[in-house]
């Protein structure tokens, strides 16, 4: 695997001229990496598709930390305006912290519809990032990401984006979710979920709270069984995965 496969500082954007936009989100503290694959399968099929990195990613841990939530969201709010307004449909492909990035978008615009994967809204380590962090992120501001898992798991995992979690920026993650959490009743859109059961990050709890939030009438549930938390990676089941994507996309067109 290439240094670029883990950590990718580029943005992308393919077929500018199609009617039919995607705006895919990557996740904390990753990069376009995490996303490429399925942006390349779906730019394959014609669409127009943007996939950047969101501020403070792709460069720095210490960038990462010195970045507002808000940032993220208001970068990502201008850059699927300038999509909507060269599109007559409009899609959003959301992973992990990109899940929530794109629910909220969904607040705001009328998209066509809504693929989240690995959505994080709850976290895993809920005493850790709600109570913990909250104060150790003003002493130490970063930590290495394979510490956060269980020594038997450590080596089988592949990080994606920085080599450490940023704490501070961690923060923000976890502010975020309360601000995008109190809207999610305004998402009205078709919504396709992805879960793994392999995920180490995402808990099943939050495809129920995104079930349970939102306004949509066409909910659509897609369960992988051995895939990672970089879901939209290419693995045993991205076949499958990708034809799901595919026919929810044009199902909705």
């Amino acid at each position: 695997m290439s240094n670029l496969d883990l950590f990718d500082p580029n943005n992308y954007e393919f077929n500018s001229d199609s009617k039919i936009g995607i705006y895919l989100i990557h996740g904390f503290s990753s990069t376009t990496s995490e996303l490429k694959q399925i942006a390349d399968f779906l730019s394959n099929q014609g669409y127009h598709i943007v996939l950047n990195n969101l501020p403070g990613h792709g460069t720095t841990v210490d960038d990462c930390n010195n970045t507002k939530f808000q940032e993220w969201l208001d970068v990502s709010k201008v850059e699927f305006a300038k999509l909507c307004s060269k599109s007559d449909k409009v899609f959003i492909i959301g992973h992990s912290m990109g899940g929530v990035v794109a629910l909220h978008l969904a607040t705001m615009f009328p998209i066509t519809g809504l693929i989240v994967g690995g959505v994080v809204l709850k976290f895993k380590q809920f005493y850790f990032t709600n109570y913990i962090n909250r104060f150790l992120s003003k002493i130490i501001k970063h930590r290495e990401k394979k510490l956060t898992f269980e020594k038997s798991m450590r080596d089988s995992i592949i990080f994606y984006g920085y080599k450490s979690y940023p704490l501070v920026a961690l923060e923000q993650f976890r502010k975020m979710n309360l601000f995008v959490k109190k809207d999610l009743h305004k998402v009205n859109s078709p919504t396709l979920i992805i879960h793994s059961k392999n995920d180490q990050v995402s808990i099943k709890e939050n495809v129920d709270i995104i079930k349970q939030s939102i306004s949509s009438q066409n909910i659509d549930f897609f369960e992988m069984k051995y895939a990672p938390h970089s879901l939209f990676r290419i693995n045993e089941e991205s076949d499958l995965l990708y034809k799901a994507c595919s026919e929810f996309i044009k199902k909705n067109i």
